[in-house]
């Protein structure tokens, strides 16, 4: 598969193919799935055969037996005010990752550090659009820790604006964990962080790429100041996520050496851009990373099974976002309901796009026609190969910021969604709890469909 394009008039000689209504999954029970509403139905061997063999007859009598759709609407027009940002508050980082699509947080320019009015200008902004919602300001880098006095200033003001304002604020922050120090993880818990750290499992794998600048891994010294908030996290929620090279594609060793870590909440994410093309997870990756994805994921069925909490977040997400009868248009919430603050405070669609020209949104705010049509443009139903797809409203299109580079991975994304609902017919028939309590809601977090 290529990278996706904008869906333009096609010539008469090359007419798009059909939207599919429906994806069949065999086994037993047979499943039908329906593409518009992101509904799935148990049917007899007997219908799906039938089905299979795409008679009209047996179609007809499928349509009028479910119910009626859910059509997606128009995206653009009158959108409010984003919920979440995330500040960059420093272009610069300690590590020296070998695949990082972000140049150590640089983003192809000089390391930066962001000034404190301008991140106070973004806060303000963010709550003065908020209309009564919850908001959510994000730390991010490079290394947001290497801006500690502005991140720590950020959270005090945003606090204290959100009492005043009646606006319920929310904190998270991405980062290597290997600056944290006693007064940060007391930040951390005290406001609720929802704290991500990038390590891709244990050290011998993790140490490859992730590596500090004078050169030795930079596991070891991560755990060591993570540990005091592993084993105490209070009010905070620590997850790990772990980027899969071409190097090694095991899923069920990283998981496994992370849980070995402390973390109760992991997820990997297949490395799509780099700087270092030969990183990148090929062709011939693809099918492989999916069937370590499956056997990390039937590891995780055998958990639970035992009563032990979900703790493979990428399938953990699936199956919730399954059960809530996800349909999107787009991959996430970037621009919609999520935009990204650089250093010099301009407005970018999302964190992985800073700097880039084909992303950016406005300086001191994000113009609200840019991102009408930002949106407008990137509906997954204007894509191709989207339209033709039957996973288009599970997957929304994919990240805006890697699809743009081609090399994103549609078959793999198909199978692993199919197995997913085969996944989540599982959790209805075997383990119904897990979708109908909060456990699911606490540790599905991020993307399902990576």
């Amino acid at each position: 598969m290529t990278g996706l394009v904008v869906l333009n008039d096609p010539p008469e000689s090359a007419p798009p193919l059909p939207a599919p209504w429906i994806h069949l999954i065999a086994g037993e029970p047979a499943l039908a799935f329906i593409v518009e509403g992101s509904r799935l139905f148990e049917i007899d061997q007997e219908l799906f055969g039938r089905l299979e063999r795409r008679e009209p007859a047996a179609e007809l009598e499928f349509r009028e037996a479910v119910p009626c759709g859910f059509p997606l609407s128009e995206i653009g027009g009158n959108l409010s005010e984003p919920a979440a940002i995330s500040l960059n508050i420093a272009q610069s980082c300690n590590l020296a990752c070998s695949y990082c699509y972000a140049d150590e947080g640089r983003f192809g320019e000089s390391a930066q550090f962001m000034p404190l009015e301008i991140a106070i200008a973004a806060i303000d902004r963010l709550l003065a659009g908020a209309a009564g919602r919850r908001v959510t300001i994000g730390f991010i880098g490079g290394e947001p820790f290497l801006n500690r006095p502005v991140l720590y200033q950020c959270v005090d003001y945003a606090s204290q604006r959100g009492r005043d304002l009646r606006v319920q604020v929310g904190f998270s922050v991405t980062t290597n964990a290997t600056l944290l120090n006693p007064d940060d993880i007391d930040l951390l818990r005290e406001h609720g962080f929802s704290v991500s750290v990038s390590l891709d499992g244990g050290a011998e794998v993790n140490d490859l790429n992730r590596r500090t600048r004078t050169g030795p891994g930079a596991s070891a010294q991560a755990i060591a100041h993570l540990e005091p908030l592993l084993k105490n996290p209070g009010r905070a929620r620590v997850a790990a996520r772990a980027t899969i090279t071409r190097q090694d594609l095991r899923v069920a060793e990283r998981i496994q050496a992370l849980a070995e870590a402390g973390f109760s909440d992991i997820g990997v994410s297949p490395l799509r851009t780099s700087p270092r093309p030969e990183l990148v997870l090929g062709h011939g990756d693809w099918p492989i990373l999916l069937s370590e994805m499956i056997r990390a994921s039937e590891i995780e069925w055998a958990r639970i099974q035992t009563g032990q909490a979900w703790r493979f977040s990428n399938v953990a997400t699936a199956v919730k976002q399954i059960h809530q009868g996800a349909a999107r248009p787009l991959p996430c919430g970037s621009v919609a309901n999520y935009i990204s603050v650089s250093a010099k405070g301009d407005y970018f669609t999302c964190h992985r796009t800073i700097g880039d020209p084909r992303f950016y949104l406005g300086s001191g705010g994000a113009d609200a026609n840019r991102r009408s049509s930002f949106l407008a443009e990137k509906h997954v139903d204007r894509q191709e190969p989207c339209r033709s797809c039957w996973a288009r409203y599970l997957c929304g299109g994919g990240c805006h910021a890697e699809v743009v580079n081609g090399r994103y991975g549609c078959d793999y994304i198909r199978g692993w969604l199919d197995y997913c609902l085969r996944f989540y017919d599982r959790v209805l028939r075997y383990k119904p709890q897990l979708v109908a309590g909060p456990e699911i809601r606490r540790a599905a977090q991020g993307n399902a469909y990576e």
